[in-house]
C-alpha cells in the first residue's frame, strides 16, 4: 500500500471478533466529523455521494456491501477470530441480549447451543459468518434499489437475501471471500489483538496504543474444551468454510506484521500527537471531538444538546497532550459531565507535565468545573507539549440507575467524565 494513499478507511466489522475494542481504538485516530455515523447498512441511505466522499472512516456491520456501494473504494480492514470460538460467543451473545431479534425465540424454546446449531433457520447467523460478509456481490444499483424500498434496517435485512446475485453460489462462497481477503489492506486476528492494533496504528501512521481496553467481552463464556463431542462436530460443520478463511487470514496477518517490523527501522517513529485548542469566546478549548492524544480514557459518548464526553478509566491515571501556545499564564478549567462519587471528586488531583498543581471544584450555573492555574514557567514536557493528567484514588463500576448523564448498561471501571478543557488567558 502506498503511504500517500488518500482513500478513506473502512473497518468491516464481523461480530464477536474483538471488533468493538478494535473499532474504538480506530476511532481515536479520527476527528468525530470525519467518521461516518452509519453502523448498519440501511443508515447510509441518508448520505449523498458528496457527503460519503467527505468521510475518512467508515465502520460497521455492513460487510462488503459498503465497499461495493461507496463512490470510492476504501482501504479495508477486517478482524477474524477462531471460527468455533466465535460461533459459541455469538450464540451466547444472542442468549444474553434481549435486544437481539432471536433472543426471545431461544428462551421461549429453551434452546441450548446444540439445539440452536441443529435448527437450520436460527443457526444461519453463525454458519460461516466470517466468509459471508466478505462475499457480498450486489453492486451499487442493486443496493440502492433495496435501500429505496426499505424503511428500516430490518426491512433491508429481510429483503436482501431474496435479491438475486447478492451472494455467490454456496460452492463459490469461499473462493470469493478468499480473493477479497487477499486484497484487503489489513487482516488481523483477535487472538493477537495487541499486535493487530500495533499494525493498524502503523498503517494509519498513528502512535501505537499504550493501553488496550477489552470491550464487549463476556468473561463467563463457554470454553470449547467444556463442550461435548457431538456439539463440537456441529460447530465444525457450521464453520467449515470459516476455518479455511481463518487459516489464510492468520498467514496474511503474520506476513503483514513481519513487513511492518522490517520497515519500522526505515521510517521515523511516529511522535506522540497533541490535541489543538480552538478559540471560543476568548478561550482556548480542547474537546473530545478531536482525535485522542492521551491515554486512560473510554470511548466517546455523545450527549444530545451537550456535546461529546469521555470517561476516565479503567485505571486511575488519565491524560491528554495539548499543543498550547507558550509564554503566558492560563487558568485551566476542566468541564465535567459526571463522576463516580463525591469522595472521588474531592480527592482528584490535576498534574501538568507530571507536576501536581492545586485545584478546586467550581459550580458554575449547571456546570461543574475543576480549576487550576497554569504558569508560563511550568517546565516543558519532553515532547514540547502540555500533558494534563487526572490522578484518582480509585475507579469503580456503576449501575445504570446511578448515571447522571449516560445509562451505563455494561460494567466498566469509571472515574470522571469530561466534556472539554478550557484555557483562559491570564
Amino acid at each position: 500500500m502506498e503511504r500517500d494513499d488518500t482513500r478513506p478507511w473502512y473497518f468491516l466489522h464481523i461480530p464477536k471478533t474483538a471488533g468493538t475494542t478494535f473499532r474504538v481504538l480506530l476511532e481515536n485516530s479520527f476527528h468525530l466529523q470525519d467518521i461516518c455515523p452509519a453502523y448498519e447498512f440501511f443508515q447510509v441511505k441518508q448520505y449523498s455521494n458528496e457527503q460519503l466522499a467527505r468521510f475518512r472512516l467508515f465502520r460497521g456491520h455492513m460487510g462488503y456491501n459498503l465497499v461495493n456501494y461507496l463512490p470510492q473504494a476504501p482501504r479495508t480492514l477486517v478482524m477474524l477470530r477462531d471460527p468455533m470460538e466465535r460461533a459459541v460467543s455469538h450464540f451466547e451473545y444472542i442468549r444474553r441480549d434481549p435486544a437481539h431479534p432471536k433472543h426471545r425465540i431461544i428462551h421461549e424454546r429453551n434452546l441450548g447451543l446444540k439445539e440452536y446449531l441443529l435448527d437450520p433457520v436460527l443457526s444461519v447467523e453463525v454458519t460461516n459468518a466470517q466468509v459471508r460478509p466478505l462475499a457480498h456481490l450486489a453492486d451499487r444499483a442493486v443496493l440502492r434499489k433495496l435501500l429505496e424500498n426499505a424503511g428500516s434496517q430490518q426491512d433491508f435485512a429481510r429483503a436482501w437475501p431474496h435479491q438475486e446475485g447478492v451472494l455467490p453460489p454456496d460452492d463459490e462462497l469461499l473462493d470469493v471471500a478468499l480473493r477479497r481477503l487477499e486484497a484487503l489492506d489489513f487482516v488481523g486476528v483477535a487472538e493477537k489483538l495487541d499486535q493487530a492494533m500495533e499494525l493498524a496504528a502503523w498503517l494509519l501512521e498513528a502512535p501505537a496504543p499504550e493501553q488496550l481496553q477489552s470491550l464487549n467481552i463476556n468473561p463467563g463464556r463457554t470454553r470449547l474444551e467444556a463442550l461435548s463431542d457431538d456439539v463440537l462436530d456441529l460447530l465444525k460443520q457450521a464453520t467449515l468454510l470459516d476455518r479455511q478463511l481463518y487459516a489464510r487470514g492468520s498467514d496474511l496477518f503474520e506476513k503483514q506484521y513481519r513487513q511492518m517490523q522490517e520497515q519500522t527501522g526505515r521510517r521515523e517513529k511516529v511522535p506522540p500527537g497533541a490535541m489543538t485548542p480552538v478559540v471560543q469566546d476568548g478561550r482556548l478549548v480542547v474537546d473530545f471531538k478531536q482525535p485522542l492524544c492521551g491515554r486512560g480514557w473510554h470511548q466517546r459518548e455523545l450527549v444530545p444538546g451537550r456535546g461529546v464526553l469521555r470517561w476516565s478509566g479503567p485505571g486511575c491515571s488519565s491524560d491528554i497532550h495539548v499543543a498550547l501556545p507558550v509564554g503566558r499564564d492560563y487558568r485551566l478549567q476542566i468541564v465535567l459531565a459526571d463522576w463516580l462519587d463525591d469522595a472521588l471528586l474531592r480527592a482528584l488531583r490535576i498534574t501538568l507535565n507530571g507536576v501536581p498543581v492545586p485545584a478546586q471544584v467550581l459550580q458554575q450555573a449547571e456546570e461543574v468545573r475543576l480549576q487550576a492555574d497554569l504558569k508560563a514557567s511550568l517546565p516543558a514536557s519532553a515532547e514540547g507539549r502540555l500533558r494534563i493528567g487526572l490522578e484518582l484514588p480509585y475507579t469503580g463500576v456503576r449501575g445504570g440507575g446511578e448515571a447522571r448523564v449516560i445509562d451505563h448498561s455494561h460494567a466498566r471501571k469509571l472515574g470522571v467524565a469530561v466534556y472539554r478543557f478550557e484555557f483562559i488567558p491570564a
